[in-house]
């Protein structure tokens, strides 16, 4: 028989007590609280992660960007150099054409019409509306002009019209886009877990795709970011197929929710998670901010590629180094050269572009060019200085230039020099060290009517020149008379092999934190290993 009141009973013995129900409850919340907020984490972390790949691929493509910027540069200059030589044009691109498939030609751009003057590789499709309409409208200024895809649907058009150009020379490039616009990134390679798409222009325009890894849309949480090219830009859009932050990270609220009943276990479990969790977004960050210090050294490599390899000369050693500054995304304007200008006569200049960046490395790859032009001609190194001159102006071209140029007679060791704004050569005979008395004229952009006057010293046998770049003795919040005065004192400490001093000079002179470019280019004269000169080389060297 049932007792009366039997049922209600065992429900008030079994009813939950209100602590324990503020208890579920507070730990519901807590809960609820804690997932949302891992659930945000995990998506920030993964959108930021994102943007920084992004952001690294996008840094690539630009350095890709100015290589082919120089390289139109050089060809343009090239074109000037040789008044549109079309046999000095199409050996110049078939040295740089870079890969197959890529057309090179060369135009004459004059009262509305064009001319085509030269072509290296496939003949040019052209854009829609023909060349002149397309051609007329690229500007003397140094830049690319994109002339988008062209019809076919399978290349990539762009022109270029060196700075101050007046003789109307266009060189006109196609490049092939990848079969299809797909392209592959092998595995284990950079960005190789990244589903990125390029396309030409401000918007994803999917007729406007350059390259993509994967069909387009590119599906997903996606980061975008927008480089410069030419007078628009490429819009590249990035996606990852996987969390960022690791397989957990994305199940983490799950883990919240399963263990969120458990308030001090689950609590332990949380916060051990979240502390792994940080520490996975940090070794990522870490593993980031290595491929961002890799990509940085893509910009040094660029600069060492735009200079030159040294001839081997008897009588004569030559070395030289070049070692960019800390900000190395940014490519610098300091350059050197040396040539063989007739047998017996070498000519070299090491010089300073002001300003960093593609524009300073634009100008410096112009006035290098230049400078082997004019030595090619003939003329002697005042004569190249005065025609670099013409050039440049700081006032239209927002820059300026050092340059120091030096001539030297193997065969007597008699050296001749002009200098424009740059620092005076060092130089290191018979035991003692000195600064050669060089007439310093106003820097290469700056108008002066006044021509240069060179200056004539007589080397002694195992004398060594070494020329140098500012890098290389200046600091910050430092008088100029002091980093001079310490490359002289370190220049006098013993003599060794050219290669060795330069090292030495190098790692002795230059500061971790120096911004500025360095070159320092040595020759040195061995007076005793050269025989008996030619008389065109006695001729050449007395003039």
């Amino acid at each position: 028989m049932t007792r009366p009141g039997g049922g209600a009973g065992r429900w008030a013995r079994w009813r939950p007590h209100r602590l324990a129900v503020l208890t579920a409850a507070a730990v519901l919340v807590l809960t609820a609280v804690l997932t949302v907020a891992t659930w945000q984490t995990n998506r920030h972390s993964n959108k930021v992660l994102l943007q920084r790949q992004v952001a690294q691929a996008a840094a690539v493509l630009s350095t890709q960007v100015a290589v082919v910027q120089t390289q139109l540069a050089d060809a343009g200059q090239v074109a000037d150099a040789t008044n549109g030589s079309p046999t000095a044009f199409s050996r110049f691109a078939a040295a740089n054409a870079g890969s197959a498939g890529v057309s090179y030609s060369l135009w004459r751009v004059a009262d509305g019409g064009v001319r085509q003057l030269a072509v290296q590789g496939p003949a040019p499709r052209l854009p829609a509306g023909g060349a002149a309409a397309f051609l007329t409208r690229v500007p003397p200024t140094g830049k690319l002009t994109v002339a988008g895809i062209v019809p076919g649907g399978d290349r990539l058009g762009y022109a270029l019209q060196p700075a101050g150009e007046t003789a109307g020379l266009v060189v006109y490039v196609e490049s092939p886009l990848p079969p299809g616009r797909r392209i592959t990134v092998p595995r284990g390679a950079a960005f190789s877990g990244l589903d990125f798409a390029v396309y030409l222009g401000d918007r994803a325009d999917p007729d406007r795709l350059v390259e993509a890894t994967r069909p387009t849309p590119v599906p997903g949480t996606t980061g975008v970011t927008r480089v410069p090219f030419g007078d628009t830009v490429l819009t590249v859009v990035g996606a990852s197929p996987t969390p960022l932050t690791g397989g957990l990270s994305a199940v983490l609220p799950w883990l919240v929710i399963g263990v969120g009943a458990l308030v001090a276990l689950g609590g332990a479990i949380l916060v051990e998670s979240i502390t792994r969790r940080r520490a996975v977004a940090e070794r990522l960050a870490e593993t980031t901010e290595q491929l961002y210090h890799q990509q940085q050294g893509i910009a040094a490599e660029l600069q060492h590629a735009l200079l030159p390899a040294l001839p081997r000369i008897d009588g004569l050693q030559a070395a030289a180094r070049y070692r960019a500054g800390v900000d190395a995304l940014e490519i610098g304007g300091d350059w050197f050269d040396v040539i063989e200008a007739t047998p017996g006569c070498v000519v070299f200049v090491v010089g300073d572009v002001s300003g960093r960046g593609l524009p300073a490395a634009t100008t410096m790859a112009g006035l290098r060019f230049a400078v082997r032009a004019f030595v090619s001609e003939g003329h002697p190194i005042e004569g190249v200085l005065t025609r670099l001159r013409g050039l440049l102006d700081v006032t239209a071209d927002h820059q300026f230039a050092t340059v120091l140029l030096g001539e030297l007679s193997v065969p007597t060791g008699r050296l001749r020099l002009v200098c424009a704004g740059h620092f005076p050569p060092l130089l290191h005979a018979d035991g003692q060290v000195r600064t050669l008395d060089c007439p310093i004229a106003p820097p290469v952009g700056v108008d002066t009517g006044t021509p240069p006057e060179p200056v004539t010293v007589e080397l002694t046998s195992g004398a060594t020149l070494l020329a140098f770049s500012d890098g290389l003795v200046e600091r910050r919040g430092e008088v100029i008379d002091t980093g001079l005065a310490r490359l002289a004192a370190a220049v006098g400490r013993g003599t060794r092999p050219l290669e060795e001093t330069l090292d030495r000079l190098l790692d002795d002179l230059t500061d971790p934190g120096v911004t500025d470019d360095t070159v320092l280019l040595g020759l040195r004269w061995d007076g005793a290993s050269v025989g008996t000169p030619r008389i065109d080389q006695v001729l050449r060297a007395a003039r």
